[in-house]
């Protein structure tokens, strides 16, 4: 009778269930990884402070003088305000920009070049900038350093040159300093989407929610679908399947590892966020003013929860298939492509439907059942697709689901009872034929 099959899935739920939260590997693993999370982005963040705080001393050489000047204002100048509100501790965000010491050379010649290229090698410079009137009229600049790879110092002396130059010029047209100020004061743009006439989510709203869509997903079908496949592979080498398989099903069986294996990964989840919300909870309440624009639809959160169950439930079975069919974790780690292909395929398409969400294209490509988790999610936050798609998507993603478990648990039936080498596609229509 069905309750007795549910009692079954139940009892095989509660089994792997408990069995994983107890175990030594589950309390170390929840527990270190919001350590390391923490400290890969503290660390570098110290790291970057330390840096920031010794100010570069370069030297600018130029037949301009006023350009010179203009580019050393820039360097020098304090970082610019955003037009948002800062957090209160705003304050301390100047220790983290770039600072620059800046000195000014006007004879640009061969022997000034040599001269400085000894200071940037003995330390006495970090770096100089080379600014000649023959090198502009070509649109070049040079700047030698002993850093070529700190980024934001290069980014900075760039925008700098860009700036004054562009400063220079209005000057010379007759623009007051205010004047240029103001016509060079940054523009903030904020994207809203517009669905049906009606503003939507946000720019930003859509692509994070669609980037931690993808993340999590894949990072739950690598750690928990391995799962699955991995506690397979062990039972089955360790014959313990042959005496479970006399007092449930096959498939009664498959079905309790996948909802016990996730209900740990959703027990992981959990505590991570509960742990993720606290640490970063004072530093949300201080750039609340930045995301004072970003507003997360209700509907998108009921949305992620829905996708991300039927996308682990779907990837799960296909794990549990390749760990029926294989012996050791070697064999497994080669079957592995095609669970993982239809996710990687997934997010080469989401910049697709990200830029054309009710394209035709998009609307097919996100109704396949193993491309709908990501594909038909980012379609729901951008432009919510018609009812009957959506209906037409979580009933073919629960048929496929029911489909790859009745077809898991016939591999399953078969392969836990088989040793040896890993079967080869006939074998494994033969075993399908055998379990019918």
């Amino acid at each position: 009778m069905w309750w007795a099959a549910v009692h079954n899935v139940w009892l095989v739920i509660q089994r792997e269930y408990v069995e994983r939260v107890r175990s030594k590997t589950f309390l170390l693993f929840t527990l270190l990884m919001p350590a390391l999370l923490a400290g890969s982005i503290m660390i570098p963040a110290k790291l970057a402070e330390i840096h920031a705080d010794a100010a570069k001393h370069i030297i600018i050489v130029a037949d301009d003088v006023a350009l010179a000047a203009a580019v050393k204002q820039e360097l020098e100048a304090p970082p610019k305000a955003t037009p948002q509100p800062q957090p209160s501790n705003s304050a301390d965000s100047d220790q983290d920009s770039e600072t620059f010491v800046v000195d000014t050379i006007a004879t640009p010649s061969q022997a000034s070049r040599e001269t400085l290229r000894k200071q940037v090698s003995t330390g006495a410079i970090d770096g100089f900038l080379w600014l000649s009137n023959s090198d502009l009229a070509s649109h070049k600049a040079t700047y030698s350093a002993r850093e070529v790879v700190d980024f934001e110092a290069n980014a900075s002396v760039r925008s700098a040159v860009r700036t004054g130059l562009v400063k220079q010029f209005l000057a010379q047209k007759g623009l007051t300093g205010a004047q240029v100020q103001a016509l060079l004061a940054p523009v903030e743009l904020n994207t809203v989407h517009i669905s049906k006439g009606n503003e939507g989510a946000s720019g930003k709203v859509v692509f994070f929610t669609a980037f931690l869509m993808v993340m999590l997903l894949y990072v739950n079908v690598l750690i928990y679908g391995i799962s699955v496949m991995r506690s397979i592979i062990e039972e089955k080498n360790s014959r313990i399947m042959e005496v479970l398989l006399s007092s449930v099903s096959a498939k009664e069986l498959l079905a309790g590892k996948i909802v016990g294996v996730g209900a740990v990964g959703l027990t992981q989840i959990f505590i991570w966020l509960l742990i993720g919300s606290v640490l970063s909870a004072p530093g949300i309440l201080a750039a609340k003013s930045y995301f004072s624009d970003v507003h997360v639809p209700v509907s998108a959160i009921a949305w992620f929860g829905v996708f991300f169950l039927l996308g682990y439930l779907l990837y799960s079975t296909m794990y549990a298939a390749l760990g029926a069919m294989v012996n050791t974790d070697q064999e497994a780690q080669q079957m592995q492509w095609p669970a993982l292909l239809p996710i990687l395929i997934s997010i080469v398409l989401a910049n697709l439907v990200l830029q054309h969400p009710d394209s035709p294209l998009s609307a097919w490509l996100s109704l396949v059942p193993f491309f709908a988790p990501i594909l038909m999610f980012i379609r729901v936050v951008l432009e919510p697709p018609p009812i009957w798609q959506l209906a037409l998507c979580l009933g073919l993603m629960v048929a496929t689901i029911y489909g790859l478990l009745a077809l898991s648990s016939r591999i399953y039936r078969i392969g836990i009872l088989m040793y040896g080498k890993r079967p080869t596609l006939p074998e494994l229509r033969r075993w399908l034929r055998y379990a019918g």
